[in-house]
């Protein structure tokens, strides 16, 4: 599939005219893996794009964020989004930020410490096992999701999309 492809996939999801003007001035792989995150309420309320599409991107949109069926270890990600059968290992520390989203089955194992601060969403079947010491803090966002398991500074809050 060509990146092209894509506006015509979101078109039929109700893609929202402000965001079908950037496909069309701009459909690289690293523009459409920024516009997922700039708009990841969309993404995730209309599961777009499709575990299908991710996997065609696999390996090619891992260096903008966006990763599907990975298996292995990462640190201080600004922002990431795990997709399909991932299995991942993170770590923060020191000042780190972090916007994670994890999808599909991913399993995450993430330890946070020193004055990391990160933001989860969490859905489907995703599963995911934190630690947080120090002054690490986490907020984790479950879209009827509740598959987490956490120690220290993690605050939890239920969520669902507005139909």
């Amino acid at each position: 599939m060509k990146t092209n492809n894509i506006l015509n996939l979101a078109i039929k999801q109700n893609l929202c005219n402000e965001y079908q003007e950037k496909i069309k001035n701009d459909s690289s792989l690293e523009n459409l893996c920024k516009m997922y995150f700039d708009g990841d309420d969309w993404s995730m309320e209309n599961d777009f794009p499709s575990l299908e599409v991710l996997r065609e991107f696999k390996g090619k949109s891992d260096v903008f964020g966006l990763r599907t069926d990975f298996k292995g270890s990462n640190k201080n990600e600004l922002q990431s989004a795990y997709f399909g059968n991932s299995e991942v290992n993170l770590r923060y520390d020191g000042y780190a930020v972090g916007k994670l989203i994890l999808r599909h089955q991913t399993k995450a194992k993430i330890k946070a410490s020193g004055n990391a601060k990160l933001f989860i969403n969490i859905l489907d079947n995703a599963e995911l096992e934190i630690e947080c010491t120090e002054k690490a803090s986490v907020s984790i966002f479950c879209y009827d999701n509740h598959n987490v398991k956490s120690i220290g500074n993690v605050k939890v809050h239920l969520s669902t999309f507005k139909k």
